[in-house]
């Protein structure tokens, strides 16, 4: 039976890492710079199932251009040719500052990276990725909400019905708003023959595979 695989990406600083450990129990590397995970990594969690923690998706404090163009087709890569055997996406998103980033990239002629990152997923699994629409801790409601709708808004092409069921606001630092998240997360995999593989990962040792 070939692998499987749960997916997250994010851009740096995005805090993917502290979700994915909020998340699943996964004990993933987390670091206070931007750029903690530079390379996909694959950590098994039963017998054929392994969570991906992808390195982040743009610019990087101190990278080399080239260097972040071949990690964007890294991931990229990774994500056309095993399509077929993702049974699950995460995107995680720093809500609080996607219209701030939006308009710094569209001055560049640039498209947001995480629209088109969860449109490339969604355009190869034939659905939308879960979005963890993180940090909502550090705006107000207001200002969150504001960005939420953008998100919204760029990702479905102005339809934002569309995409609305597949984000959710959360704080994975504060752990706040993870549990519905899980939920459809832990559904999801059920679906495909996977019985909550995050039941009891903290008392496990995890398999670590480059």
């Amino acid at each position: 039976m070939p692998e499987c695989y749960i997916i997250f990406t994010g851009r740096p600083n995005a805090g993917k890492s502290t979700t994915i450990r909020a998340l699943t129990g996964v004990k993933v590397p987390v670091g206070k710079r931007p750029g903690t995970t530079r390379k996909i990594n694959k950590y098994q969690i039963s017998k054929d199932l392994y969570l991906v923690d992808m390195p982040g998706y743009g610019r990087k404090l101190g990278a080399h251009k080239n260097s972040e163009e071949r990690t964007k087709d890294q991931i990229l890569k990774f994500i056309e040719k095993q399509a077929e055997n993702i049974m699950a996406a995460v995107h995680v998103l720093n809500i609080n500052t996607f219209i701030e980033t939006e308009a710094r990239l569209a001055k560049k002629g640039f498209i947001s990276i995480d629209v088109e990152m969860v449109k490339y997923i969604a355009e190869n699994l034939g659905t939308f990725p879960f979005v963890a629409a993180n940090k909502i801790d550090k705006g107000s409601e207001r200002e969150i909400m504001e960005n939420m709708d953008a998100f919204l808004y760029g990702v479905t092409d102005g339809d934002p019905e569309a995409a609305i069921d597949y984000v959710f606001p959360v704080s994975s630092k504060k752990k706040i708003g993870l549990g519905q998240l899980k939920s459809r997360l832990v559904q999801t995999l059920s679906e495909k023959g996977y019985q909550n593989p995050f039941s009891d990962i903290r008392n496990r040792k995890m398999n670590y595979r480059k």
